[in-house]
């Protein structure tokens, strides 16, 4: 199994995602290998087999080989702010500087807020050879980081959301020239942990920062909203969100399944019914168009 040293400069709302994501990733693998193997305890008996008691030996070996190819991950931080609250609550190795981390990551994730980006690259620059970055600003691009520390670092750049703590966030993601295959699949195997992937041109980030990282808010106005007309209409707050929050889950993983939304939006609505009613009223006070409009300036502005 390789063993790779990811380095967070931040720890905030992204950056401490991340770092969350990660470590509960490395923890489930961790809980599931101690169960594979006290499963082979017992199934073997603590004797040599023979028969299909062997063929079942050999199977779970080559699920052990298996595992061996996935990449470890060691998780440094560098988050000023927060590195107590890291250190307590993930018990990750925390760097006494920014180029003390950069010196010891093999791969480096820059998740400040982007008005330190250029101060920070320059700092650590001398010490990214042959490393890689990873940039999360939604708009700082490769170009411009590539300006600062050089020709000699892998640079690539992704935009998760706030849902990467849980490992649903929908992120986007690009590389730079010059990436081989396998440090590809290391920055991808990085990235599952807390998500699903889409990797996209550069040039589409902004626009997918305004349809899915800047999403969540969205939906929380939604769901925050929706809640109040509940709590309005005599039910108890908490199971208002609840409710929401699941409906709105179950009617994403129609979509996901291959429901078109047209098409499932005219399921729910009877003639004359209740839903077809609610509509009318969504439509009356302009929700799509001011949905759209939330999300073209939302796109205006992380193309800066």
């Amino acid at each position: 199994m390789k063993s790779v040293k990811i380095g967070f400069i931040g720890g905030g709302n992204m950056g401490g995602a991340m770092i969350e994501a990660l470590w509960r990733a490395q923890s489930d693998e961790a809980d599931a290998g101690r169960s594979s193997a006290e499963d082979e305890r017992k199934s073997s008996g603590g004797s040599a087999g023979c028969g299909a008691e062997n063929l079942a030996q050999t199977d779970k070996n080559a699920s052990s080989r298996e595992c061996e190819k996935k990449t470890k991950f060691e998780i440094i931080a560098c988050a000023r702010s927060k590195i107590e609250a890291l250190r307590q609550r993930f018990g990750i190795k925390i760097a006494a500087s920014e180029t003390d981390l950069a010196r010891e990551a093999d791969a480096v994730v820059l998740a400040t807020k982007p008005a330190s980006y250029e101060a920070i690259l320059r700092l650590i620059a001398p010490d990214l050879a042959r490393k890689i970055l990873l940039l999360l600003a939604p708009n700082f691009d490769i170009k411009r980081a590539r300006q600062i520390v050089g020709e000699d670092v892998y640079i690539t750049r992704a935009m998760p959301n706030v849902a990467a703590s849980i490992g649903a966030s929908a992120t986007a993601l690009c590389f730079d020239a010059g990436f081989s295959e396998a440090k590809k699949e290391t920055v991808r195997e990085i990235i599952a942990k807390i998500g699903k992937i889409y990797e996209i041109d550069e040039s589409g980030f902004a626009t997918f920062t305004g349809i899915a990282g800047s999403l969540p808010a969205y939906a929380c106005a939604f769901i925050e909203a929706a809640a109040d007309a509940g709590v309005r209409g005599g039910l108890p707050r908490q199971l208002c969100y609840d409710a929401v929050a699941a409906a709105v889950e179950g009617t994403a993983r129609l979509i996901q399944s291959g429901k078109h939304p047209a098409a499932l939006k005219d399921e729910v609505c009877s003639p004359a019914g209740t839903t077809i009613e609610g509509l009318a009223a969504l439509e009356k006070g302009g929700f799509r168009g001011a949905l759209m409009d939330a999300v073209t300036a939302c796109i205006a502005k992380a193309r800066g």
